[in-house]
């Protein structure tokens, strides 16, 4: 049986990874955290209420922690072209949003992911994870695609972000 390449990727990451944090709860699932020197980042999933919570900080004291409903994320999947397979979630704060993106580059075998922080339309900052290639990441950004799939959002084009339905 023949896999898409982005689903062997996404199993050879949750295997190979090891949580940079624990603070997801019971309920939820770990879809992103790497770490930036002394400080981490850290996407939990709670597909059962179609939400997210976002943490960003030193490790046990985060200085930013929001929970947002898929209805207020934009969730970009891979459009399923060029050498690269990826996924970007924005999370919005006010003025300001953290958008969360891993790669795949499917010639060089390289990983890669971090974090752009905004506000409105200018980017402010950019930190790329330091243990993206190692193992010590979790980039699983899918598994939040494929559950606001399954909780009706949709695109009707691949250069889209996903939205509510219905879609063409």
């Amino acid at each position: 049986m023949s896999y898409p390449s982005h689903i062997l990727v996404a199993a050879v990451l949750s295997v190979a990874a090891s949580p940079v944090w624990a603070i997801c709860a019971g309920n939820q699932e770990t879809v992103f955290a790497c770490s930036f020197g002394a400080k981490q980042v850290e996407l939990c999933l709670t597909p059962t209420e179609d939400r997210v919570t976002y943490r960003f900080g030193p490790d046990q004291a985060p200085e930013i922690e929001l929970t947002r409903g898929f209805d207020e994320i934009t969730m970009q999947p891979w459009n399923g072209i060029g050498r690269a397979i990826w996924d970007r979630v924005t999370i919005p704060n006010g003025d300001f949003s953290y958008s969360l993106s891993w790669s795949y580059d499917k010639m060089d075998q390289e990983v890669s992911g971090g974090i752009d922080v905004a506000r409105g339309e200018t980017v402010l900052a950019t930190l790329t994870c330091e243990d993206a290639g190692e193992g010590g990441a979790i980039m699983e950004l899918e598994t939040l695609s494929f559950a606001m799939q399954d909780a009706g959002f949709c695109r009707s084009d691949t250069s889209e972000a996903l939205r509510e339905g219905p879609c063409e």
